[in-house]
């Protein structure tokens, strides 16, 4: 990359900017009180994503396809805790805007047993990163306490995303299995 970014898909780059950042905010970051935390989703939000079926990222309706990121087992698991988002927006995020998926020696910070899903505070982080689409997903609550899961239907397509040089890099399509 020559030191410049990537376009923003036009739906992101209407999301607010994160003044410490610059980059924009997903959806669910932004917090009831006005706050932003880019370790936390807000609940309310992602229940608004599942009832409007709105991008997680954009806060704007799905198209037809959606996109899930995430590692191999929930890629072949077929679950997920983050809800998805336009295949645009998904990959925008993969290779720029999310400094914890894009660049591999970025850890996030700030993740407790308060604020993050039951069991997800010591994972390690996911690679590859698979971004997967599909048409269509449920929504359940799975685990003591529950914990809200994205179930996608079977995939239509899946890129492998693996780190080169500190950085992912797109290497090619996943078998769909």
């Amino acid at each position: 990359m020559s030191g410049q970014r990537p376009a923003i898909p036009a739906r992101l780059a209407a999301r607010p900017v994160d003044p410490r950042r610059g980059l924009p905010i997903p959806y669910v970051s932004e917090q009831d009180d006005g706050s932003v935390n880019f370790a936390l989703i807000n609940g309310g939000r992602v229940l608004q994503c599942v009832r409007d079926r709105l991008c997680g990222l954009c806060g704007q309706r799905q198209d037809f396809l959606v996109a899930f990121v995430g590692g191999l087992g929930g890629f072949r698991q077929r679950m997920y805790t983050d809800p998805p988002g336009h295949v645009d927006c998904m990959r925008s995020a993969v290779l720029d805007l999310c400094p914890y998926l894009a660049i591999e020696r970025h850890r996030r910070r700030g993740l407790s047993e308060v604020t993050a899903a039951p069991g997800f505070t010591d994972m390690e982080k996911a690679d590859p990163v698979i971004l997967a689409v599909t048409w269509a997903y449920e929504v359940a609550a799975i685990g003591e306490p529950p914990a809200l899961m994205f179930l996608p239907a079977a995939w239509m397509s899946a890129t492998r995303f693996d780190y080169t040089d500190g950085r992912l890099v797109e290497i090619g399509p996943e078998p769909l299995r």
